[in-house]
């Protein structure tokens, strides 16, 4: 963690061993708390007294209670972009011309091992004996 500039991760870890910290003054100690970092770096650590675990645990039960009686009403987290490698795509694009998605969907609703075999017919690639040009017989098919 870097404590000069913190970055947003930080912050929120930062801001939940406060919260620990703030339970209360109690000195008397029932337990330990050490927060890591993702890559394992210390951040902090803090003693809880027990009446400081009670109401942790309540309260945590309660903000657990309530997320699951909504979770159908929570919006679902976003999904990660990752930036598409243009030739990559291109590659995929060519590779699926003449795929026919309709028929493929109509063929597994039916018999999912026949869509099976029809995307295996029309995405493998032939056979080395059906590539070879015609003024080369030593070429192996790779590209």
């Amino acid at each position: 963690m870097n404590r000069e500039q913190p970055n947003e991760n930080d912050l929120r870890l930062i801001a939940f061993l406060e919260q620990i910290l703030n339970l209360s003054q109690d000195t008397d100690i029932a337990g330990r708390i050490m927060l890591l970092g993702p890559t394992g770096e210390f951040i902090g650590d803090a003693s809880l007294s027990p009446a400081d675990l009670e109401n942790a645990t309540r309260f945590l039960a309660q903000g657990n209670a309530a997320k699951a009686a909504h979770e159908d009403t929570i919006p679902p987290a976003p999904v990660p972009t990752v930036p598409v490698d243009p030739a990559l795509e291109a590659e995929l694009e060519e590779y699926c011309i003449g795929l026919d998605t309709d028929y493929l969907m109509d063929l597994a609703a039916h018999d999912p091992r026949k869509a099976v075999h029809a995307f295996d017919l029309v995405t493998e690639p032939a056979p080395k004996e059906q590539i070879l040009r015609e003024d080369s017989t030593d070429w192996d098919g790779e590209l």
